[in-house]
């Protein structure tokens, strides 16, 4: 254990040195220049509009951290590792990395210690607003975090499509389903399905854009509107990663408004992490802690997500797995 901790602890400590690399990286777009091919610092300083030898020690890291590679001309490319940090390519993840180095997470994370003492999360006191409050004054990073949210969401959109019954379904309604990713797999799979994503009002000229681009505007609508106060009438409602951002009496209340606008033999779909009930260790509680700077919320276990949806008036089906992280949690209306 104290080898352990001599030759690991102090990269874990600076682990924060390694996410701002990758962010700079990525919000500068640095490996959709070097994806055409290798350059100069000065080329790519220009390209970019950054200092010349500023841009070199940025590189000189990178490749430190295995993200770009130096070559013996002086030029820089692009490392395999690096290649997710492109816009371009399947599963992305350079909006995540956006997102996450970004004011809007970065600065709540820096608040970790007040969290814990005082069991609240810190958005507010970092950034002046709540998160979400805070995306719709800050656009270009809503947009990241939507992004972020859009390649989550395609690792798990063809398994749920497949998990899913849906030849009894007439109306689907992703509720903050903003990419349309998901929604998009399930008509796919369904080509009698029709849809809707409710989103916040910000949000929704987003969501009709990618709607647009996949070509289903003429089979899905984007409605704005508050879950809170209610949902559209469905068949088939999916929550993505939505419950986990409040506490237990708001979540309560968004299930509740879609047990009282289901239609007979509706359904409701829970796609999120799920805490083991022995708390053995995984992504969950990582993503538990986070919620805990950011926002109410807090991820669950099979058993709290139970109860909430019993007292919503719904009762708890089956779970089934998607992802390594991810699982689904189908409930229906009691009777």
């Amino acid at each position: 254990m104290a080898d352990f901790g001599a030759a690991q602890l102090p990269q874990m400590i600076r682990g924060f040195w390694v996410s701002q690399i990758i962010g700079t990286l990525a919000r500068l777009e640095i490996a959709d220049r070097l994806a055409c091919g290798p350059l100069e610092p000065s080329a790519l300083a220009k390209a970019i509009e950054c200092e010349p030898h500023a841009t070199l020690r940025l590189l000189r890291a990178a490749v430190s951290v295995g993200l770009v590679a130096a070559l013996p001309d002086g030029c820089f490319g692009l490392a395999p590792a690096g290649e997710l940090l492109r816009s371009d390519v399947p599963g992305s993840v350079r909006d995540f990395a956006v997102a996450m180095t970004a004011p809007g997470h970065w600065l709540p994370w820096g608040r970790l210690t007040e969290a814990i003492r005082e069991g609240e999360r810190q958005a507010v006191a970092a950034l002046g607003h709540e998160l979400f409050d805070y995306y719709a004054a800050n656009p270009d990073e809503g947009r990241a975090f939507t992004g972020a949210m859009a390649n989550h969401s395609a690792g798990v959109a063809g398994a749920l499509a497949q998990a899913l019954d849906t030849s009894a379904v007439n109306h689907v309604v992703d509720i903050g389903g903003a990419s349309g990713t998901i929604i998009a797999a399930l008509l796919k799979a369904n080509p009698a399905l029709r849809g809707t994503i409710l989103e916040r009002a910000d949000v929704v000229p987003r969501a009709e854009a990618a709607l647009a681009k996949l070509g289903l505007s003429s089979r899905c609508r984007v409605v704005a509107g508050d879950f809170f106060d209610s949902v559209p009438e469905a068949d088939l409602y999916i929550l993505k990663i939505i419950l986990h951002d409040w506490d237990d009496q708001q979540s309560v209340n968004i299930l509740r408004n879609c047990a009282r606008t289901m239609r007979p033999n509706g359904r409701v779909v829970l796609v999120e992490r799920l805490v083991p009930e022995h708390g053995e260790p995984g992504e969950a509680a990582l993503s538990d802690l986070n919620m805990l700077v950011l926002l109410p919320g807090r991820e669950r276990t099979v058993s709290e997500f139970a109860e909430l949806l019993l007292a919503a008036g719904l009762k708890l089906d089956r779970t089934f797995g998607l992802t390594v992280a991810m699982q689904g949690i189908e409930a229906s209306r009691l009777t």
